[in-house]
Formats: structure tokens, C-alpha cells, sequence
């Protein structure tokens, strides 16, 4: 076998062994302190201002505005910014200026999402600005459970657990699980060791000071969510991950809107890591410095082998249709002298067996301290370890956007 091949195989499954082993451990070091519980007497006259980016939500905004006036705190403004909607999304805003508390920035033209967070920023009167989609519900308690954890000095975010609402389709029920552990679990985790790297849309807080004085969010950015955080961490700020709080969102209803999501996400992910590469490996950012490369190194070499591997899978599929054709297609002779070989299968399989089974136990692990109920999920846990592949259609796609410069929509 070739054996550059051979090393490309073991070294991908080497990084992401390590892994999976890293995050296990973390876990279990970390396992006593993923349900904090915090004193939110401290920080309930404090006013939080909520800001929510709408474009053409008249089916969702409705349920969006609701479960924020059930939100249960003192002090709190809810500003709305129509981007310049073509629906009835200013119509259905407007019937709830009744609530004193909601305001409405109506903008004529499309500015785009991060444009109109910042409009929101500057509007807001709060110590705190926490973000949200205008198609995500949160629960009452979600600031009296995130606030406690800016009494921490050097906080400038607190991110919470983002979740599907009402999943229905089997690709959503794998989404699913993924948000549980990827916006939820990982974050918590990442933000023991200071490398939480997204804030996510859905709903996250900040310190309004903090906002302001890094200038916002990148209008010029796709997935300003994502970059944000880059410059928190710069800035000297840290992240934390409020597991106990919740937000649900809804995700594309096809395949298709699934994978124009992901493309603008991942696309959005790369540039974010060449806009800041002066970051990277600078012990003075700490562990995101080393984190983030670690973590494209491993994606990357992993499409790599995936693609390489499909190639010669291909290959050796073609050379058995030749071969057969000349033997008549006789398979009883092939299969009696069957010499069976594990890596012979195929880098393909050897990563795919392997990294299965660590998405498998980090699953297991993951649902089981997210409290979650395996029954309730079982049809997302089947098809899980799917979404490997999934993943590479979506990264092969957005390195192709990106050689190509070709610009990405938001929809």
C-alpha cells in the first residue's frame, strides 16, 4: 500500500483519537461543574437590552417575541430590527409596541444581519446586550441564569445551550444531537479551558462595554457569530458556556437549505481563521490560539483522506468491473481466495470504523451528563455517525468557495 497513504491514515486517526480521548477527560475533570448553580438575586435590577435581527420572519417572529416578554427579569428592553423585510414582519412587530418594553428599528433597505445588531447595540440602554434569531424561542429563567456569570471579572459573554425546536425529520433528529453537544456540551467544555470560538446566534449575552469597544460586529462577515469571538479573545476577555439556560431554534426544512446554511457557516469559519491568523499559535491568545489550527488541521486532513480514499476506492471498484469482465464475472474464484486485510479495505473505512466509534462514545458520554434520555433520541443516535459524511460534502463545498472567492448568501 502506498505508504504515504498509510501515514495520512494513521496520522488523522492519531489527531483525532487524541481527540476524543482530550475531551473525554475534560469531561470527567470537569464533570461536577457542567450544572452551575450561581446566585441570581445579585444581578436582577441590572437591565439586560435584547436585540433580534428579523428579515422576512412573519411565521416565526410572533412565537419569538413571546417567549422574550415571558422572560422573567427586572430590568429589560427588547429591541426588534425589521432589515428591511418584504413580508409582514414590521405589520406583526408593530401590533406589539403596546409592551413598552419593545422597540422598533425599521430599516427601508436590507443591511444585512451584523449591520442591524449593531444598530441594535447603539439603541441599547442596558449594562448587558444579549443577541438572538427572530426564529429561536428561549426559556423564562434565561437571564436569571446567565447574568450570575459576569460577576466574574474578565467574562464578556456567556453563550447557553442551543437546541432544535420541534425536530422532525430524520436529518433534523440528527441536527439534533449535534447542536446538544457541539453548541451545549463543547462549549461548556471548551470554556473550562478558554477556547469557546462562537457565540452563538440563536442567543448569547455580552457586556455592552465590551461591544462597544471592540466597534461591534463585522459587517464584512458572514458568520459574525463566529468572529466576535476571535476578538473577545484577543481583547483579553473570556467566554463562558451556560449550560442550564436554553434557547431553541429551527433549522432549514430541506436538504438543501441544510446545506446552503453550512456552506455560509464553514466558508465563513475559514476566513474568520485567515482574518485573524495573527492569532494563531500566540501563547498570548492561550489555548485558542493552539485550539482553533488544531481543529482545521484535523478537518482538513480528515477531507483529504476522505476524498483520497474515495478516489482509490473508486479505482479499485473499476479495476474489479474490468477484471470480472474477463472472467466472466466470476466472484466464487475472488471470494475463495479473499486474503482479508484491514487497511486493505480502504483509509475510508479505517477512519470511518474508528471515528464512529469515538463519536459513538462521546455520544454516549455527552447524552449521558446532558441529561438527556436515550429513548427520546434513539432515531437520532442511529443516525449519527452519518453526519461524517455529511460534514465532508459541506467542507469540500465551502474550500471550493473559497479558492473561488465566489461570495456567499445568506440564504
Amino acid at each position: 500500500m502506498n505508504p504515504v497513504y498509510m501515514a495520512l491514515v494513521y496520522f488523522v486517526w492519531f489527531l483525532s483519537t487524541y481527540f476524543v480521548v482530550l475531551f473525554l477527560l475534560l469531561i470527567i475533570t470537569n464533570r461536577k461543574e457542567l450544572y452551575e448553580e450561581r446566585m441570581p438575586w445579585i444581578n436582577e435590577s441590572r437591565k439586560v437590552s435584547i436585540v433580534v435581527a428579523a428579515y422576512n420572519e412573519e411565521d416565526k417572529i410572533t412565537d419569538t417575541i413571546e417567549s422574550l416578554r415571558r422572560v422573567d427579569h427586572k430590568d429589560m428592553e427588547i429591541i426588534i430590527v425589521n432589515d428591511g423585510s418584504k413580508d409582514n414582519t414590521r405589520k406583526i412587530v408593530h401590533s406589539f409596541l403596546h409592551d413598552k418594553r419593545i422597540m422598533l428599528i425599521d430599516n427601508a433597505e436590507n443591511k444585512g444581519k451584523a449591520a442591524c445588531l449593531n444598530q441594535g447595540i447603539k439603541a441599547a440602554s442596558g449594562e448587558f446586550v444579549a443577541t438572538m434569531d427572530a426564529d429561536s424561542i428561549v426559556e423564562k429563567k434565561i437571564l436569571v441564569k446567565t447574568l450570575p456569570y459576569f460577576d466574574e471579572k474578565k467574562v464578556g459573554a456567556v453563550t447557553v445551550t442551543v437546541e432544535v425546536r420541534e425536530p422532525k425529520t430524520f436529518l433534523h433528529k440528527m441536527i439534533d444531537l449535534e447542536y446538544i453537544l457541539g453548541l451545549s456540551l463543547f462549549l461548556k467544555i471548551f470554556s473550562k479551558i478558554d477556547t469557546v470560538h462562537v457565540t452563538p446566534g440563536p442567543f448569547s449575552i455580552y457586556k455592552k462595554n465590551v461591544l462597544v469597544e471592540l466597534g461591534g460586529f463585522d459587517v464584512n462577515n458572514i458568520t459574525e457569530d463566529l468572529e466576535i469571538a476571535y476578538r473577545i479573545h484577543k481583547a483579553g476577555y473570556k467566554i463562558r458556556n451556560c449550560m442550564d439556560a436554553k434557547v431553541l431554534t429551527l433549522l432549514p426544512e430541506t436538504f438543501k437549505g441544510l446545506y446552503i446554511q453550512r456552506k455560509r457557516w464553514y466558508t465563513g469559519a475559514i476566513k474568520t481563521l485567515f482574518q485573524h491568523r495573527s492569532m494563531m499559535l500566540r501563547r498570548k491568545y492561550g489555548l485558542f490560539s493552539f485550539f482553533i489550527p488544531f481543529n482545521f488541521l484535523l478537518i482538513t486532513l480528515g477531507l483529504v483522506l476522505f476524498l483520497y480514499s474515495t478516489y482509490l476506492g473508486t479505482s479499485t471498484l473499476i479495476e474489479n468491473a474490468v477484471y470480472y469482465q474477463y472472467t466472466n464475472f466470476n466472484f466464487v474464484d475472488k471470494i475463495l481466495r479473499f486474503n482479508f486485510d484491514f487497511l486493505a479495505l480502504g483509509g475510508v473505512w479505517f477512519l470511518s470504523l474508528s471515528s464512529i466509534t469515538g463519536v459513538l462514545l462521546v455520544l454516549t458520554i455527552g447524552l449521558s451528563v446532558s441529561n438527556i434520555r436515550y429513548k427520546e433520541k434513539k432515531l437520532g443516535i442511529l443516525g449519527y455517525p452519518l453526519l461524517f459524511f455529511i460534514y465532508q460534502i459541506f467542507w469540500l463545498a465551502s474550500y471550493i468557495a473559497v479558492f473561488r472567492r465566489k461570495k456567499i448568501k445568506w440564504r
